[in-house]
């Protein structure tokens, strides 16, 4: 439960509606504004926020392209991000869902409904509190969004996609499970969990490797590091649950 008044950073190449929005959200929320995608990196980097409103159509990088970087920075990794745009065609709106936002919010947005999306995801952060955290990893952006979809009804799904970023996160958040690509750049699912498992601190997280291909050759890799499952890619959400449930709670159901 947030002990203050959220974190808020608004996103938007209009001056005029950064201090809209700023006026609109003062009476529940600290707020600090950005012009544009750039500066929106920048601030991140420099304070910590507990969500983000922006805009869609700016230039030189668009709110799509914004959000793509945000989620690359270890400080954004799982900060909720809502769009706030005049834009109202159906690729905006499903390219929002697709890329796993929190909220499309439609210009020009009323006081009392932005007021209360702040409110919702403030629920929504309390009311996760007592729920697993998933951690995927993969370098695949898209399968990410296809897994956080998956999971996200039944647990807090954290996505990260890459390696260093995903050691950074490790640092300081425990998950209760990871799940792992096998085939990623700079460091392989077998080459990262031998990092992880060096780590000398806390119990063994189960972890589930997922890969194109589960050969001999990848088998062998991984005997060393001993992960608790395969999976070969693409798993339904079906299984996929099935074998989190059963690493997590000793479910043995069949799907």
């Amino acid at each position: 439960m947030y002990s203050s008044q959220p974190k808020v950073l608004v996103v938007d190449d209009d001056p005029y509606e950064l201090e809209l929005m700023r006026t609109y959200l003062d009476p529940v929320a600290e707020v600090t504004t950005a012009l544009g995608g750039q500066r929106a990196l920048e601030c991140v980097q420099q304070q910590p926020v507990d969500m983000i409103f922006l805009d869609v159509n700016m230039p030189v990088m668009n709110g799509f392209k914004t959000l793509e970087q945000l989620r690359n920075l270890k400080e954004c990794i799982n900060v909720p991000v809502v769009f706030v745009t005049g834009q109202n065609d159906r690729y905006s709106v499903m390219n929002s869902l697709y890329m796993g936002s929190d909220g499309y919010l439609l210009k020009p947005v009323k006081k009392e409904i932005l007021q209360q999306k702040v409110h919702e995801l403030c629920q929504k952060k309390d009311s996760e509190e007592n729920r697993k955290t998933i951690l995927a990893i993969d370098d695949d952006m898209a399968y990410l969004k296809t897994i956080n979809n998956y999971l996200r009804s039944t647990y807090n799904v954290v996505i990260i996609n890459s390696a260093k970023l995903a050691l950074d996160y490790l640092m300081k958040h425990t998950p209760d499970l990871i799940l792992l690509d096998y085939q990623m750049p700079l460091y392989n699912g077998a080459s990262f969990l031998n990092m992880l498992n060096r780590k000398p601190d806390g119990n063994p997280i189960p972890v589930i490797v997922l890969s194109g291909t589960i050969d001999r050759a990848a088998l062998k890799e991984f005997s060393t590091s001993n992960p608790d499952c395969f999976l070969v890619k693409p798993v339904s959400k079906e299984i996929l649950l099935e074998n989190i449930d059963r690493l997590l709670y000793g479910s043995n159901q069949e799907a």
